[in-house]
């Protein structure tokens, strides 16, 4: 059967569908505030501040599952047909008997040899077919129809000796090749009810749900008391997307008993599209109480309880589907949607290593995976499962972005770049083009940190190109403008990140990172005054901000103030003592500022990053 979404869009009431049905079946995601582009800023005491900038929320809920079919796992999908089918072709059977009465007399009064003979091999047909000797029976109706192309006994035997060939051609698995036999038996009568809706079985085992439709209802029209053709009838025309055609087909099989477990499924997805979830749930329930120890019908309650908006009530669906069934997968998935859409991490990194542990290739199951480890920051397990999920993902932006991020948080900054180089490849967002300016600004700090001066500046480089491409594309993106700020600063470049920064600030003011940096480019530019003032705002938005108040501290001291720069250090004395020691070896002239600045920052600890 094709899968749930296709049919639905198909359906007459697409607003409908989509409004409610799409939620429904696979894209569902639990309602809240979304914010894009979130901010991760990163700023240490040796000066460097960066921003990383999700293309989301880094916290943007996940979306649920979806069912694959309305068809239960596991079972038929036109259960009991098969036997009613038979039944139908034993009537026409015993029809062909009655009538062999009327053919003898008609044999007995023919005067014309040939057309006496074409009724003397009918009747040698008829009793062939009673004897099960198909294939004599086919020949001697051919030679009669040959004899007498009138003959209408002998067409609707051969047509009944053909249907019989094509039912036992199709067998269980339902062999196309039973067509050629099926169609001809049509042909010849075109009221053979059981070819036609044999036909229609078939047809629809290919997927062709138009051509099983066609059938199906000419079946009926020639025998309406074929009513076990309801429920495929209805099914096929669930598949085509025609929903009311179906539940009306369904309701008729309801009425007349034949709906199997199948047709409530269909039923109560139908019930979903129209937005009548108590009626949904309803069949659900009916299907448990015939199927106790199934887990299916659970799981697929708990989605209708989604709907309803009772995400409570639905996990106890989901946690009995998985008692059932350990291995029930698409229970233990939607389990992790709600324990990571409710902030529950470690939870949904339980529920999405069951899933993974059983369908190693749910490529979904280990993107959500890998986002549960980052929300941890786990970046080393969050990478691993980027990685695995990677082959399902390998033309959207939003997984190459995140692994690059954690790849960066591992210190993988060749990685990251390379990751951050496909999303931007991908996605070709301002967004992109900051996050790998943001790499590339990194890594050039790890390759300083190395005396790796030529990769460090060659980075810086690209870094500031990727940046000044992100804000020509978006000039409100702030964070392009404190990445190019801060890069500039790196590449002695102070007027041009003056530029930057107050182009950063007059977007997002009071900005403490963005101030610290903007004060070390007027201190660059040799400026001290402003800078001082830089410094001091920075100190009166955030009295504990350790960088702002050490550089302050230097720079009343190079302004030859050191009482002041004094008093900085005993602030910093009660917020970090290694920085404040720092800044007293330089009051104290242990440590000349300008000519062993480097000297300086190499001792300076790095302290935790700002958290996310």
């Amino acid at each position: 059967m094709k899968q749930i979404e296709n049919y639905l869009y198909k359906s007459i009431n697409l607003a409908l569908i989509v409004s409610i049905v799409f939620a429904f079946f696979g894209s569902f995601v639990t309602l809240k505030t979304v914010a894009s582009g979130d901010l991760i800023p990163t700023d240490d005491l040796k000066g460097g501040a960066s921003v990383f900038v999700f293309r989301g929320s880094k916290k943007a809920p996940q979306a649920r599952g979806g069912f694959a079919s309305a068809k239960a796992s596991g079972s038929s999908a036109k259960s009991g047909f098969r036997s009613n089918l038979q039944s139908s072709r034993k009537r026409r059977e015993e029809a062909m008997r009655k009538r062999a009465a009327d053919l003898a007399k008609a044999k007995a009064r023919e005067r014309n040899a040939k057309l006496r003979l074409s009724n003397t091999l009918t009747i040698t047909a008829n009793t062939q077919m009673e004897r099960g000797q198909l294939a004599g029976a086919i020949s001697n109706y051919r030679e009669a129809l040959k004899l007498n192309p009138k003959n209408t006994a002998a067409s609707e035997g051969l047509s009944e000796a053909l249907t019989v060939l094509g039912i036992d051609t199709a067998g269980e698995s339902l062999n196309p090749v039973a067509l050629t036999y099926l169609d001809e038996a049509v042909k010849l009568d075109p009221n053979n009810a059981v070819a036609l809706a044999k036909i229609g079985e078939i047809q629809d085992s290919l997927g062709k749900s138009d051509l099983a439709i066609s059938n199906y209802e000419k079946a009926l029209s020639a025998d309406p008391t074929m009513t076990f053709i309801y429920q495929p009838l209805g099914l096929a025309y669930f598949d085509n997307g025609k929903l009311e055609k179906a539940a009306e087909y369904l309701e008729k099989a309801r009425t007349s008993g034949a709906l199997n477990d199948d047709a409530k499924y269909a039923m109560a997805s139908i019930m979903a599209a129209q937005g009548k979830v108590d009626q949904a749930i309803s069949f659900f329930d009916e299907i448990i109480k015939s199927n106790p120890q199934a887990a299916e019908p659970h799981y697929r309650k708990g989605k209708a309880l989604i709907l309803a908006n009772n995400e409570v009530a639905a996990n106890a669906e989901f946690r009995e589907a998985v008692r059932l069934d350990q291995n029930y997968a698409p229970a233990w998935f939607e389990l992790g949607v709600s324990a990571y859409n409710s902030g529950d991490y470690q939870g949904a990194i339980d529920a999405y290593k069951r899933v993974v542990a059983i369908e190693p290739n749910n490529y979904k199951a280990q993107f959500y995976l890998a986002a549960a480890y980052r929300q941890i920051e786990n970046y080393s397990e969050a990478n691993a499962h980027y990685k695995l999920a990677e082959p399902g993902y390998k033309n959207d932006p939003n997984l190459y972005s995140e692994w690059g991020f954690c790849l960066g948080k591992t210190n993988e900054w060749d990685k990251s770049i390379a990751r951050l180089k496909t999303a931007d490849e991908l996605g070709t967002t301002a967004i992109d083009k900051n996050n790998s300016g943001w790499a590339y600004y990194n890594a050039s700090r790890a390759d300083k940190a190395a005396n790796r001066e030529k990769e460090s500046n060659e980075k810086l480089t690209l870094a500031k190109q990727s940046l000044e491409s992100a804000t020509q594309q978006d000039p409100t993106l702030d964070a392009a403008y404190l990445n190019l700020g801060s890069t500039n600063n790196a590449l002695g470049d102070y007027q041009g990140a003056i530029t930057a920064l107050n182009a950063a600030l007059n977007l997002r003011s009071d900005w403490v990172i963005a101030l610290n940096q903007l004060g070390l480019a007027y201190r660059g530019t040799g400026d001290l005054q402003q800078a001082l003032a830089i410094f001091q705002r920075v100190s009166n938005l955030d009295a504990n901000n350790v960088f702002g108040l050490y550089s302050m501290g230097e720079v009343y001291f190079l302004l030859g103030n050191k009482k002041e720069a004094k008093r900085v250090q005993d602030r910093l004395k009660k917020i970090n003592p290694t920085m404040a020691s720092q800044l007293d070896d330089v009051i104290s002239g242990k440590i000349v500022i300008d000519s062993a600045k480097q000297k300086i920052q190499n001792k300076i600890p790095k302290i935790p990053k700002i958290p996310f």
